[in-house]
């Protein structure tokens, strides 16, 4: 029966090794890669109003045309507030001449 030796045991790390392997930090596997920023990407905003706001919006609303015989109005607060947006983009672009 052949006997050998053990293998030689490694020296413990001490903390200081330990903590510079824990702050060396990493990456991931996968790249990211980023999208250009283009102006049809669609871009996510929370906006805060008043309810004395909103529901103006929704009286104002309510005086579109909307379609025969159909419940809903004519618009949705979102692309009512999106036509306002532009609107004010235009006034401002034509005032600053932008």
């Amino acid at each position: 029966m052949a006997t050998t030796l053990p293998p030689p045991r490694k020296k413990a790390a001490t903390e200081a090794e330990i903590e510079a392997v824990i702050n060396k930090g990493g990456s991931t596997t996968k790249k990211v890669e980023k999208s250009p920023d283009d102006e049809n990407t669609v871009k996510f905003f929370n906006l805060r109003l008043t309810s004395g706001v909103l529901k103006k919006i929704e009286e104002l609303r309510a005086k579109r045309p909307r379609k025969l015989a159909s419940p809903k109005l004519g618009i949705s607060t979102h692309d009512w507030m999106l036509e306002a947006i532009e609107e004010k983009m235009q006034r401002e672009a034509k005032k600053y001449s932008v």
